[in-house]
C-alpha cells in the first residue's frame, strides 16, 4: 500500500478539498463550526463542571479543550472513514482508484480541523490568561504523531469492517461514548476509584491526552516509559490495520 505514490496525490488533494467543503456546505457559517462547536459545547461543560471539579481543575476550560480537541479527532476521523469506502462505492466500482486514498483523505480532513481548532485553544488561554509553556509546548508533537497513528490504524480496520457489517456503524455511537467517558475529558482521572479506573486507563486515547496535557496545559515533561509505550501501542494498531486492509481491500467491490 504505497500512501506516498505521486500519481494519487491529486487524488488524495481532490477527496480532501472534497470533504471538507461537503462537511460545511449546508451550513451558512461554513468552516467557522471548527470554533464554535467545540468552543459552545467547552462553554456548556465549563458552566456545568466548573462548580464541581473547579476547585481540583485549575483553568477547566483549557483543561477540557485540549483533551476534546483530540478526541473530536480521533472520533472524527473514524466515522469518517467508516463511509469512505460505503460512500464512494460507485467510483470504487467503476475505476481502479486506490482504495486506502479515500481512508486517508478522511483521517486528513479531520486533522486539518484539529489544526483549525487549536486556534480556539490559542484563543481561550489567551482570554483565561493561561500561561504559555514554550519549552514543553513543542513536545506535543509527539503524542499527535501517535494519535495520527493509531487513528489511521483503526481508521482502516474499521472501514473494511464497515463494509462488510454495516451495524459496526450504529455500535460506534456506544464505542465513541464508552471512550468520551474513560478518557478524563471533563473531569480528573484521580475521582475514579479502583478497580474502575485500571479499566478506564486501558483507553489508548487517554494516554495520548495526558500527554497533550503534561505539554501544553501542566508545562511539564510526560514519561518517558508511558511516551515510549503509547508511540509503540500506535505503531502497532497502524500495523495491524494496514495488515488487515491488504488482506482485505480486493474483496470489498464484491461486498457493494
Amino acid at each position: 500500500m504505497n500512501i506516498l505514490n505521486t500519481n494519487h496525490l491529486f487524488l488524495l488533494h481532490e477527496l480532501v478539498k472534497k470533504n471538507f467543503s461537503s462537511k460545511y456546505k449546508d451550513s451558512s457559517l461554513g468552516i467557522l463550526w471548527s470554533l464554535l462547536r467545540p468552543l459552545l459545547i467547552m462553554m456548556v461543560f465549563t458552566i456545568v463542571f466548573s462548580t464541581v471539579f473547579g476547585r481540583t481543575i485549575k483553568n477547566y476550560p483549557v483543561y477540557y479543550l485540549v483533551g476534546r480537541t483530540v478526541l473530536d479527532f480521533f472520533n472524527g476521523s473514524i466515522t469518517s472513514s467508516m463511509n469512505a469506502l460505503r460512500g464512494n462505492r460507485n467510483i470504487l466500482i467503476q475505476t481502479a482508484a486506490p482504495k486506502h486514498i479515500f481512508v486517508l483523505a478522511s483521517v486528513i480532513t479531520e486533522f486539518l480541523n484539529y489544526l483549525i481548532s487549536l486556534i480556539l485553544v490559542v484563543g481561550v488561554m489567551i482570554a483565561t490568561h493561561a500561561p504559555f509553556y514554550f519549552n514543553t509546548i513543542p513536545y506535543m508533537i509527539i503524542p499527535v504523531i501517535s494519535l495520527i497513528m493509531m487513528t489511521t490504524g483503526f481508521s482502516l480496520i474499521l472501514s473494511i469492517l464497515a463494509v462488510y457489517y454495516s451495524d459496526i456503524i450504529h455500535l460506534w455511537g456506544v464505542v465513541s461514548l464508552l471512550i468520551l467517558y474513560t478518557s478524563a475529558i471533563f473531569y480528573p482521572m484521580d475521582i475514579i476509584s479502583e478497580p474502575f479506573r485500571s479499566y478506564a486507563i486501558l483507553s489508548p486515547v487517554f494516554w495520548i491526552i495526558d500527554q497533550v496535557r503534561d505539554y501544553v496545559y501542566l508545562g511539564t515533561m510526560h514519561s518517558v516509559s508511558n511516551t515510549i509505550n503509547s508511540m509503540l501501542l500506535s505503531i502497532i494498531i497502524l500495523l495491524f490495520g494496514i495488515i488487515v486492509f491488504r488482506a482485505y481491500r480486493d474483496r470489498v467491490s464484491k461486498r457493494f
